[in-house]
């Protein structure tokens, strides 16, 4: 099936989608984006990524209109013009269209702008050795919780990392302190606790992460949120990350040096086993 694209109000081909040359978007990167997916065409917790979204949106003055102007009947009706079982739908929303210059005009109309794709499918082998990383320093902007489209820091981390033949990369401080994975929330697994950077300003507030939150407390895993240091991370038993797309991957490898054995470890198939199961559970009390 073709993938579908929606542009303020028009669903087409994804191939013949435009945008306006003077979309803020396209000149400052002035946008805001998500990433929701379906399991069997059900969306998987949608309130709370359109909650993530009015809190970008508003932080980085889009000033969209989601209650006049809902999202989520937009995205069921793409969803099911895609034909998609598990599909992959990204949201951006932008300041709107108007001639170059650095300040916003008032009362600006967003521009709306959706694609849906198929839910990308991890391979088999990558979920089963583990991700390998690259520590890259971190300099990106100090809001990170706003779920901003300018990411070219994020782009040029995750390319080095490939070219080093490492899977991502983890953004660590010039002090020492590991924050996240380009596009994925990190964990570290000690003794049989699981810690994850603190849910402030200088990494995003993921949906996924909150769901693993809920899924380790029903198994009886341990959560705690504390600073991650560069050393904890590399001397932990286990490493692993998060995302809506990824949903729970082991780390094995950090800057070439294997995490602990080596190889996946239990706690973290544990909690993707209950992630799984979670989400099964979600869609049955939907359908």
């Amino acid at each position: 099936m073709p993938e579908l694209a929606y542009v303020n109000g028009t669903f087409q081909p994804i191939h013949e989608a435009r945008i306006p040359i003077e979309d803020r978007g396209f000149q400052f990167g002035h946008g805001v984006y998500e990433v929701i997916v379906s399991y069997d065409r059900r969306l998987f917790m949608p309130e709370e990524h359109m909650q993530r979204l009015r809190t970008s949106a508003k932080a980085a003055g889009v000033g969209y209109d989601f209650q006049r102007k809902p999202l989520l009947p937009i995205v069921e009706e793409g969803i099911g013009r895609s034909g998609f079982t598990d599909a992959m739908v990204y949201i951006q929303l932008t300041a709107g269209v108007a001639p170059r210059a650095h300040l916003c005009p008032p009362d600006l109309e967003p521009s709306v702008i959706m694609t849906f794709k198929p839910k990308p499918v991890l391979a088999n082998e990558l979920r089963r050795r583990g991700a390998r990383v690259l520590t890259v320093r971190d300099d990106r902007w100090s809001q990170c919780y706003i779920k901003a489209i300018t990411l070219l820091p994020n782009v040029l981390a995750k390319t080095e990392a490939v070219r080093q033949d490492c899977d991502d990369a983890v953004f660590v401080t010039e002090s020492g302190e590991a924050r996240e994975c380009t596009s994925a929330n990190l964990f570290i697994v000690k003794d049989g606790h699981v810690r994850f950077p603190p849910r402030n300003q200088s990494v995003l507030h993921g949906i996924t992460q909150r769901f693993i939150l809920r899924c380790a407390e029903a198994v009886g895993v341990p959560m705690e949120e504390a600073v991650i240091s560069l050393d904890a991370l590399r001397s932990a038993d286990e490493v692993f990350m998060s995302s809506t797309i990824v949903e729970v991957l082991g780390i094995t490898d950090i800057d070439g040096a294997p995490v602990s054995t080596g190889q996946v470890g239990p706690v973290t198939e544990k909690l993707h086993e209950a992630f799984v199961a979670g989400v099964r559970g979600r869609l049955s009390a939907s359908a």
